[in-house]
């Protein structure tokens, strides 16, 4: 089927989870990462989707919670909103890390640190779980492609490495967005889920989908997703199709409107 039909035939499950990305899904990359706004076809149907019954919307992103907040000022009454690759929800949350994991954080932290020191612009961001190796401000490419293969695959044992774009992800928990969908779909209760992604750790979230699942791929690249777009604008207009969609199938709301 195409895209249109899958849509519709997965907006008329009875209870829907609906998985977004945040960062090249619905707001374009920006080298300061707070000075990105939410594409405002995609914030509109997001929030109308969240208001319709038998609809869950969830953002499931690499930032921190808090951090994811403050960009999309989304609030946790009528979203999931997912951090740290899940770790951070009130569904698959780790509550805290063992002594050992917290000695694998630490040696991310040392390595990514002296990487960063390496090249003009990098820099290293500390989140809850994980440590997060900035090279998108980097002044020399050519040595920021050298560093970000290293991180890549820098030998700590016990820490799982997640390569980005312009970025490099370190956590000593293995936590995926495939993993928090998986325990998402199961304690929610959903019949079917709808994820978005563009980036390489959203693969792992199109992995568990089904065959009465919808993914959906945000750009070019190798891709798991059964369908794409092209860019953020297109997945505002994927997510305003998916309103009209659910409420054609009869999950139109008390009033049907936001």
């Amino acid at each position: 089927m195409n895209l249109d039909a899958t849509l519709a035939a997965v907006a008329a499950t009875p209870r829907l989870l609906v998985v977004s990305d945040y960062d090249g899904t619905l707001a374009e990359f920006n080298t300061d990462a707070y000075a990105v706004s939410t594409n405002p076809t995609a914030e509109r149907a997001l929030k109308e989707l969240a208001a319709l019954p038998d609809t869950e919307v969830a953002i499931l992103s690499g930032r921190h919670t808090e951090g994811l907040k403050q960009v999309t000022g989304f609030n946790e009454t009528d979203f999931i909103l997912a951090g740290s690759h899940g770790a951070e929800s009130n569904i698959g949350k780790i509550r805290a890390l063992t002594d050992e994991q917290q000695a694998v954080l630490d040696q991310i932290t040392t390595t990514f640190e002296e990487l960063a020191a390496q090249v003009e612009g990098a820099f290293v961001e500390y989140k809850p779980y994980h440590r997060v190796l900035h090279l998108i401000r980097a002044t020399d490419e050519s040595k920021a492609a050298e560093i970000y293969e290293r991180a890549s695959h820098a030998d700590i044992p016990g820490a799982h490495l997640k390569p980005g774009k312009w970025i490099v992800e370190g956590a000593a928990i293995d936590m995926t967005k495939g993993t928090w969908i998986t325990i998402a779909r199961k304690q929610l209760g959903a019949t079917a889920v709808i994820f978005v992604g563009d980036d390489r750790t959203d693969e792992d979230g199109f992995a568990v989908l089904g065959p009465g699942d919808l993914s959906v791929k945000v750009g070019p690249g190798d891709t798991k997703a059964q369908y794409r777009v092209p860019d953020v604008s297109g997945a505002g207009e994927f997510f305003a199709q998916l309103v009209a969609a659910r409420r054609a199938n009869g999950h139109a709301g008390v009033e049907g409107n936001v």
